[in-house]
């Protein structure tokens, strides 16, 4: 099974839930987690990491401290990402992780992990990065605008969804419609702060943490000038259906059918 559980960023570490969900799908107490912190500016961001998911109970965290594409080619990268039972990527810019692996024996590295089962998970920038076509740049608001996304190649793992994050606390509904719009096939997924979409398979999404997660689904859009607007105009789109999803909540991305769990009902 593969599974990525791609994060919108700020994480509570007081109360991580969200991190210690992580831990527990890479294993536990026998987690042996790496750590790329390279999209972050931030010279502690890969080690402050590795502190917290040694104290949620991992065996072992280490951060990857390379910043240039020529250190990427050192063969000790390559031997973490290989005994690793699960990734994790930092926040940051998004752009900085493609630039420095794309194209490298470390990115075929954490596919390949990918694909024989190793949990990737990572926050904001370390959530947009994973698919194969990422938002790299873009503007908030809630009107999908011509311009108002950019994209680019991402890690490649998967190309059926992208992601999107800190979703509702940047206004971004617009920019994954806009995005949605051009690129129907794709499923758009926002991510709340403190919440995890957890994808496995590429086809069952469940919800975990304290905000939402929205759907973005194109499959049934009737018709949209997506390809005629210029200039930043506004961009209309029919058919498009949305869901906005909670902890507990599951989304089937083959029926796209979602499930809310039924309210349990106290004795009194």
């Amino acid at each position: 099974m593969t599974t990525l559980m791609p994060i919108g960023g700020n994480e509570n570490h007081k109360k991580p839930v969200v991190l210690q969900e992580f831990v527990r799908r890479a294993g536990g107490g026998n987690a042996e987690i790496v750590i790329f912190p390279q999209p972050s500016i931030l010279k502690n961001t890969g080690r402050d990491y590795a502190t917290i998911f040694l104290e949620l109970g991992a065996r072992s965290a280490h951060s990857l401290e390379f910043r240039s594409r020529a250190e990427s080619f050192n063969d000790s990268l390559l031997r973490a990402v290989q005994s690793a039972s699960g990734i994790f990527i930092s926040g940051g810019a998004q752009m900085r992780l493609p630039s420095a692996i794309g194209g490298t024996p470390l990115e075929t590295a954490i596919l390949e992990a990918y694909r024989r089962g190793v949990i990737i998970s990572g926050t904001s920038a370390g959530a947009a990065v994973m698919p194969k076509v990422m938002i790299a740049y873009g503007k908030g608001g809630a009107t999908p605008r011509e311009g108002m996304a950019q994209f680019a190649p991402g890690l490649g793992l998967t190309d059926k969804i992208v992601f999107d994050q800190h979703f509702r606390q940047r206004d971004r509904l617009g920019r994954l419609l806009y995005l949605i719009s051009a690129h129907p096939r794709l499923l758009g997924i926002g991510i709340d702060e403190n919440t995890a979409a957890i994808v496995e398979d590429e086809s069952f999404i469940t919800v975990a943490g304290t905000g939402a997660v929205t759907i973005v689904d194109g499959s049934e859009i009737e018709s949209t000038n997506v390809a005629e607007i210029e200039n930043g105009g506004a961009v209309a789109v029919s058919g498009v259906r949305i869901h906005v999803l909670t902890s507990g909540c599951l989304f089937d991305a083959n029926t796209r059918k979602a499930k809310i769990p039924e309210l349990q009902l106290l004795n009194e």
